[in-house]
């Protein structure tokens, strides 16, 4: 065995084997209990950054977890088309060689987009592999994929068959970057300081006029009414009057409406049913007339006047100028309001009267709000099912039409001769009905109409394959929460209407990556972390095991490189292990042996209450709970306190060899690599996963306690060693077994490193002295050389003890260091606080004592 851990070398050949041995292909065996995961397939825009890595992570520790203990694991692979973000992306690159994608046509832009998506799909998954996700990879799934378009026209058929899936023209978020309607999800709204402009509009057939608040000037071209509150009696008595919207000389009305919010601006509200959802509404109330002024690059149209061909913003500058000069432009307020961005390309979006196709939600929702309510789902953590909840009970029309040119075309066909409109899941040239030449609707279906069948469209359901049958549904989704409801609330609603089953009983929702200082990590703030480097610095097992021991359930870890070390230490800290218990064992075999002393008996009743409390944090989804348990048992009880034993002992029994190779199938889940290599080098010749489970239970309270007390005795004769130099030491035991500790007084005098161990009844005078669990361990102060010069010390250490903490509780309580200081310092500035004030007690204790 190698003196150095070789993480390169191990990673290397363990994904070698995966490659050619393809351990994790899944197969149909009604003997197993399935348990599917399926993959939030990453978009085909770029490579992976760490917070796939975090996602992946714990996604392969379900499936390992589950594989180990028998489960037939399916992990499905698979990656997104992502329509508008991969189409942004590549229109990006064409700008910089020079070329539009118009210049290239549809087709060949198409080309330019699928030569993009199979490079980055090959990336994503050999990044996958690296990790060391046990997918199986034969079932490696596209959105674009065959079967895959064929079940999106499959379900865009039923739903409009149904009634569900419907054309009109509505308001829609529109992005004047990207051409292209938005689905309310897929606009990000943040707070903005933005301009309250108030604008008068002449009465039209008397003098005076009224004043309008609005935050968008350039929309009034297209106003077709004002409205005031019916119950404001300071202005209702307008209702009925004609005011002339300025700059465009239009002839509009006043009229009543409830929805005017009396306290906003002047009461006056202009009215734009082209260019506000709300304004929309109260257009279709009143029959007011819809007034497109923008084309869909966010320029002034034809029924802009004289603006027409300016950009929104350059007109909005102009429109101001005009009525200034007009003084028809009576004051300006700072105003800040919510502005909504594209969530790709973050241009602000505009309300947009369009066309397009939408999804009727609410009949889709109720069943899986039911579902939620009656307890079928199960949230981790719990706080996300309100949210849900909420959602659900508060569903829109989903605009499911983009303007785009990659994804899945919308499987509409037009006739040119008789005009009628036919949906088809096949592709079609002529009309069913009269025979003339159809054209296809121009237009792609929202990314999200294909992620939202993925749980059973990627095993087979249009093909009815037994696959299908025997996989699904799969046990959990795991996810961030961002796409709580752009994907996981519609894939309940889509599993529901066209399987009958729920995709999945739990969802569970991780935090964000953050830096250290507890900003989210993000490409355009360039604090990410590429996992990538992190494997080859540190070992795909560290990267693991490090951001799933950070990150509390749904809490977000704050992540820096130096975090790594983490993983990095305690793998080798393994490895070195498993060195000293080879040395020892060199004879051994790996069975719990019969023969044991109490230290034997003590581990192994740690382990098995280890194990039963793994267990119950994993099959919870507490991950990190279980890395820690992992870490305590291994390092702290096993490394720290029976393997020192044994060392000092000098001799191997096997058990040592035992608890290890428990220890390894509980550690594979989070460090597989490491975990593997070491299970080879016991001697098995079989993965991990194809070993045989076998649960394991061991108690024995006494052995427990026993060793309990001697640990707490050492401890306490080390703390008042270091403390006073003094090595001969007396104890005064009230417990019950004495006969274990005298028995052990050799053990106790090497573990502290004393001379003597001497038991007394009675405690004398003058003594520093130390409890432990079950009595006092104390020295006499006259085997302290010089005692005055000790009390001097001891004074001087507390009073500059005393000063250390008061400094770090003055950072603490500092606002500006809470706020400026990285999260590792500021818990490092408690850490310290914490261990001056165990020293200062130890201080006082001792001069207590000598005094």
């Amino acid at each position: 065995m190698d003196k150095v851990y070789d993480f390169k070398r191990c990673e290397e050949k363990w994904n070698s084997i995966y490659n050619e041995r393809k351990p994790f292909k899944v197969k149909i065996d009604h003997s197993k209990k399935p348990y599917t995961i399926v993959i939030p397939p990453p978009n085909v825009t770029d490579i992976l950054h760490l917070g796939h890595a975090f996602n992946n992570t714990i996604q392969d520790i379900l499936i390992r977890y589950h594989r180990n203990k028998g489960y037939n694991a399916l992990w499905v692979p698979g990656t997104d088309h992502a329509g508008i973000a991969t189409q942004v992306v590549v229109e990006r690159n064409l700008k910089k060689e020079g070329k539009k994608k118009d210049d290239l046509g549809r087709e060949h832009f198409e080309k330019e987009v699928w030569n993009w998506a199979e490079e980055h799909k090959n990336i994503i998954l050999n990044q996958l592999k690296a990790l060391g996700a046990t997918c199986d990879w034969d079932r490696t799934k596209f959105t674009l994929d065959e079967d895959m378009s064929r079940t999106v026209a499959f379900v865009f058929k039923k739903l409009y068959e149904k009634g569900y899936i419907y054309k009109g023209n509505y308001i829609v978020n529109w992005c004047p970057r990207c051409h292209t309607a938005l689905s309310d999800e897929e606009v990000d709204y943040n707070p903005k300081k933005g301009k309250l402009y108030y604008i008068r509009y002449p009465f039209k057939k008397r003098d005076g006029y009224i004043v309008v608040a609005t935050t968008r000037p350039e929309t009034m071209l297209g106003d077709t009414a004002v409205a005031v509150n019916p119950s404001d009696e300071t202005k209702n008595k307008l209702i009925g009057e004609s005011v002339i919207v300025p700059l465009i000389n239009r002839e509009i009305k006043i009229i009543g409406d409830d929805f005017v919010d009396i306290n906003f601006g002047t009461g006056f509200v202009k009215v734009t049913p082209a260019h506000d959802p709300n304004d929309f509404v109260m257009g279709e109330k009143h029959s007011l007339e819809k007034i497109i002024v923008l084309d869909t690059k966010g320029f002034i149209n034809e029924n802009g006047g004289k603006y027409k061909g300016l950009d929104r913003y350059k007109a909005r500058e102009e429109i101001l100028k005009d009525l200034e000069s007009l003084n028809l432009l009576e004051k300006i307020e700072d105003y800040e309001n919510s502005v909504g961005e594209c969530y790709r390309c973050k241009t602000v979006v505009e309300p947009y009267l369009s066309e397009q196709w939408f999804v009727k939600m609410d009949e889709l929702a109720k069943p899986a709000l039911k579902a939620s309510i009656e307890k079928e789902l199960r949230f981790f953590p719990q706080r996300w099912q309100g949210v849900y909840n909420h959602w659900l009970s508060n569903i829109k029309p989903w605009c499911i039409s983009r303007q785009l040119w990659w994804g899945h075309r919308i499987p509409v066909y037009y006739c040119d001769s008789c005009k009628k409109e036919v949906v088809s899941v096949d592709k079609i040239e002529v009309c069913p009905e009269c025979g003339g030449k159809v054209h296809q609707d121009e237009n792609v279906l929202d990314t999200w109409f294909s992620s939202w069948l993925w749980p059973f469209a990627t095993l087979g359901w249009i093909d009815g394959k037994e696959d299908f049958k025997y996989f699904y549904p799969t046990k959990v989704i795991v996810s961030a929460s961002e796409i709580l409801f752009f994907w996981i609330a519609r894939m309940i609603m889509a599993g529901i209407e066209f399987t009958g089953e729920l995709p999945f009983k739990d969802i569970y929702i991780h935090g964000t990556i953050r830096d250290s200082r507890g900003i989210k990590m993000s490409k355009s703030l360039g604090n990410g972390i590429d996992p990538l480097i992190i494997i080859n610095k540190f070992g795909a097992d560290a990267l693991r095991f490090t951001l799933i021991f950070l990150s509390g359930q749904g809490t977000d870890p704050k992540i820096s490189e130096k975090s790594f070390e983490l993983g990095r230490n305690f793998a080798n800290k393994i490895w070195n292990a498993t060195r000293l218990i080879l040395g020892q064992n060199e004879n051994e075999i790996v069975i719990e042996k019969e023969e044991k002393d109490d230290f034997d008996r003590w581990i192994l009743h740690l382990l098995s209450k280890f194990e039963k409390d793994f267990q119950n944090s994993v099959e919870n989804y507490r991950l990190s709970e279980g890395a820690e348990e992992l870490y305590n048992f291994f390092w702290k009880d096993f490394c720290d306190w029976y393997l020192e034993i044994m060392k000092v002992k000098e001799k191997g029994n096997g058990n040592s060899l035992f608890v290890l190779k428990r220890f390894l199938r509980n550690l594979n889940p989070y460090m597989p690599y490491i975990s593997e290599e070491i299970n080879s080098l016991l001697g098995s010749e079989k993965m991990i996963h194809e070993e045989e489970y076998k649960s394991f239970e061991y108690f024995d309270e006494r052995s427990f306690e026993n060793v309990e007390m001697f640990k707490s005795l050492v401890v306490s004769i080390r703390n008042i060693v270091s403390e006073t130099g003094v090595k001969n030491i007396f104890v005064r035991y009230d417990g019950k077994d004495f006969e274990f500790l005298n028995r052990n007084i050799e053990l106790i005098k090497k573990l502290s490193k004393v001379n003597t161990v001497e038991f007394k009844k009675d405690i004398p005078q003058s003594v520093v002295a130390k409890p432990f669990e079950e009595g006092i361990v104390y020295i006499n102060s006259k085997d302290i050389e010089d005692i005055q010069s000790f009390i001097k010390k001891l004074e001087k250490e507390k009073e500059e003890l005393e000063k250390e903490i008061d400094k770090n509780r003055k950072l603490l309580e500092n606002e500006n260091f809470i706020k400026k200081a990285e999260n590792e310092v500021v818990e490092e500035t408690k850490r310290k606080i914490e261990e001056f004030l165990l020293k200062l007690d130890r201080v006082r204790e001792i001069l207590k004592g000598i005094r």
